[in-house]
């Protein structure tokens, strides 16, 4: 076969591949990842969702797209306020009224996904600027309808009670995220603040320990006066030095286990940590120079 054939055929060949990719390339989209698209026609969501890839639509369709994201949304109520880049949205604490009717803020967060085969109602109800007010509004008024059922109170605030009023919380959450078009993957009770209620139950506690405290050391004070009587009976009187000693570093001790750390110990009492104190013998010799100088006349002074 001539080789003007063979390149005919050839350059035939290479044209209707090109031609086919394309049409192909024209009639598909790219979904990016972490993304949902949701087809349009007229303006009119078609109920086709698609995830990240590539997607043949029908070449004859024009047919335009709304992007929605495919990943977990972090929705973070109470906390300090910034630009945290894990979290999505960012609420205030929820206000709430236990079933006893105690005040309580509850910090939470909502970790959820779109679901696709919802997607059509949420475009229609939400659209993709409306799904975040409708997170938030649907924990809302889910969490307030739970915390204010006639079986919570304040004691689901501590213990085991937390641990089941957080499964409370997350299964009605399912459910109402269900119905609007979110898939709960996680959420997580941080803290349940009970105000003015919550420091009368932090006051009670600390009292019964500060109380156990006070018997710990009037059990330790006893156990001194006995150490200091016997040390008494045990050193001679001329050993007062040694008394006095035991005296300055249980003195020392004491203002160590007052002292917070913040503030620095007073000059007054680190003085006598930089030297040596005086001893008996110092002390009488101290009494003997001055009846020296009491004894001296006044002319032969110098």
């Amino acid at each position: 076969m001539d080789a003007a054939v063979w390149i005919s055929a050839l350059v035939g060949v290479v044209v209707v591949v090109f031609v086919v990719w394309l049409v192909l390339i024209e009639t598909s989209i790219r979904v990016d990842p972490g993304t949902l698209v949701l087809l349009l026609k007229r303006g009119k969501a078609t109920g086709r969702a698609l995830g990240p890839g590539r997607h043949f639509i029908q070449p004859w369709r024009k047919v335009m797209v709304q992007v929605y994201p495919s990943r977990e949304l972090a929705l973070v109520a109470g906390g300090p306020v910034g630009g945290d880049p894990r979290v999505d949205a960012q609420d205030v604490p929820l206000r709430v009224h236990l079933g006893d009717r105690t005040f309580a803020q509850v910090s939470y967060t909502v970790r959820c996904q779109l679901d696709p085969s919802e997607l059509k109602a949420v475009h229609n109800r939400f659209g993709p600027e409306g799904i975040w007010s409708a997170l938030r509004d649907t924990t809302r008024r889910t969490l307030i309808a739970e915390a204010g059922d006639a079986a919570v109170s304040v004691e689901d605030a501590f213990g085991d009670g937390f641990t089941a009023l957080e499964q409370r919380f997350e299964t009605a959450l399912r459910t109402a995220l269900g119905r609007i078009g979110f898939d709960l993957r996680m959420f997580s009770l941080r803290e349940i603040d009970l105000g003015e209620t919550g420091e009368v139950i932090q006051s009670t506690l600390r009292a019964d320990a500060e109380l156990a405290r006070e018997h710990a050391l009037a059990e330790v004070r006893r156990a001194r006066v006995e150490n200091d009587v016997a040390l008494h009976d045990l050193l001679d009187p001329l050993d007062a030095e040694v008394m006095l000693r035991y005296r300055q570093v249980e003195a020392w001790r004491d203002v160590l286990v007052r002292w917070d750390g913040d503030r620095p110990i007073p000059s007054a009492l680190t003085v006598p940590l930089h030297g040596t104190p005086p001893t008996l013998q110092d002390h009488q010799e101290h009494q003997d120079d001055q009846v020296a100088e009491e004894s001296t006349p006044a002319d032969e002074a110098p």
